[in-house]
């Protein structure tokens, strides 16, 4: 063969490589995606499809989307594998990377990802799975691959690939709620949290949410959380939304309802919804640590302060003042907040310099408001905790006040506790 025929054989085999895989690439993501639930890690392990496709021989392949298949998910068991192994000493929440549409009309290109995608509750539920039974139900539930496909990928026999989907599916039937089908009311739902959030209205909240809805955070060592029931929820929200939900705009998340958080540097983060019932039953909330990183370059400090009682701020203030008091010490608190505590009493939480949060047991309560030291406004009744704006000197005198009232109270319990 000739070296011009020779050329003219490669330009086609890297024509009909180039065209098969930009053709099936979208579905290759969708699959990658729900394999690992990283947006990033997907597309790695499709580019590494792409390398294997580049290497290999054309007259050997007969079904391109098939093989393509095949080999992303033996790239993704691997990369499951690892992250197994990474995460044996992982504490906190994990939440997957979300796929965020703020505009109607998304990229052709993502499209296919979009519609294929499934909500962050799912993928949360898909993470407990085993490498073998995770590939199995994703490939054979949700995209039909047959067991004899499955089995070459995970290393077993058709037999054993089937057991690991149908044990996959006695875990996940039941793990989750099934999320409302009428985006449109999804949307009415999340906008009135959202609206709850801003005013920090517990009340509110508690309205909207599951008995036993899931919080969950991640993206950054002190922001890792898991909170569960209606109450506990309700007041972590209203705590930090008046702040927090400033930085929040309506999305689409996964294909449902959700927020995206946004900033100066552009997005920060996004918060994922699943509403069953006409109730919240899940939030997952993520940021990105890199932006985070970026944005405290950019010397935007609000968001950060916020998350982070910084040296120097007024939440660091206050935290020096009630260490200072013996035997009280710090430790992390929900959602990047700083706990407070004496012993086995917390007396209370620090979110940044937004505002001091202290529980008070019903005594305290009445003694302070009818001492005047506490607004009737400034107390949940129903979760009994007092919040405390601290963005001024007469708010930190106040949420230092409280603080040490607690820890007067929780010595005297010590004290008695001891006797």
């Amino acid at each position: 063969m000739n070296a011009a025929r020779q050329d003219a054989d490669l330009v086609d085999d890297i024509g009909w490589e180039t065209e098969q895989f930009q053709r099936h690439r979208p579905h290759l993501e969708a699959v990658a995606y729900r394999m690992l639930g990283s947006v990033s890690e997907a597309e790695d392990a499709v580019q590494e499809a792409w390398l294997r496709l580049s290497r290999s021989r054309q007259e050997t392949i007969y079904n391109a989307r098939a093989w393509l298949t095949t080999i992303v998910g033996r790239v993704c068991v691997d990369m499951l594998r690892a992250r197994r192994s990474r995460r044996e000493d992982y504490v906190g929440a994990w939440v997957p990377e979300p796929i965020v549409q703020v505009e109607e009309q998304a990229e052709p290109e993502q499209q296919m990802l979009i519609a294929e995608s499934v909500g962050l509750a799912l993928l949360v539920v898909l993470e407990t799975l085993s490498p073998a039974e995770r590939v199995a139900y994703v490939l054979h539930d949700m995209f039909a691959v047959p067991f004899a496909d499955i089995a070459e990928i995970i290393d077993c026999s058709p037999e054993a690939a089937r057991q690991h989907a149908s044990r996959a599916r006695r875990r996940m039937r039941g793990a989750m709620p099934q999320p409302d089908a009428d985006l449109a009311k999804q949307r009415q739902i999340v906008a009135a949290f959202l609206a709850a959030s801003r005013a920090g209205d517990f009340d509110a909240l508690m309205a909207m949410l599951d008995p036993d809805v899931v919080l969950r955070a991640s993206g950054t060592p002190e922001l890792q959380q898991e909170r569960t029931g209606a109450a506990d929820v309700a007041h972590t929200v209203a705590t930090i939304g008046p702040r927090f939900a400033a930085l929040c705009h309506p999305a689409t998340v996964n294909g449902q309802a959700g927020l995206i958080l946004d900033t100066p540097i552009g997005p920060l983060g996004a918060v994922g919804f699943t509403v069953s019932r006409d109730l919240i039953s899940t939030i997952d909330f993520t940021l990105d640590p890199d932006k985070l990183e970026s944005l405290d370059a950019a010397n935007e400090p609000s968001l950060l302060s916020f998350l982070r009682a910084r040296e120097g701020s007024v939440a660091e203030r206050v935290i020096a003042e009630a260490l200072s008091w013996p035997g009280v010490y710090r430790e992390p608190g929900q959602l990047g907040a700083v706990a407070l505590r004496l012993g086995r009493h917390e007396l209370g939480h620090l979110h940044g310099d937004a505002v001091a949060d202290v529980p008070l047991e019903p005594p305290l309560q009445h003694q302070l408001i009818k001492d005047g030291v506490l607004q009737d406004h400034e107390l949940e009744r129903d979760s009994g905790w007092a919040t405390i704006p601290i963005e001024t000197d007469e708010g930190v005198r106040k949420a230092l006040a409280l603080l040490r009232v607690n820890y007067e109270h929780a010595r005297a319990s010590r004290s008695t506790d001891e006797v």
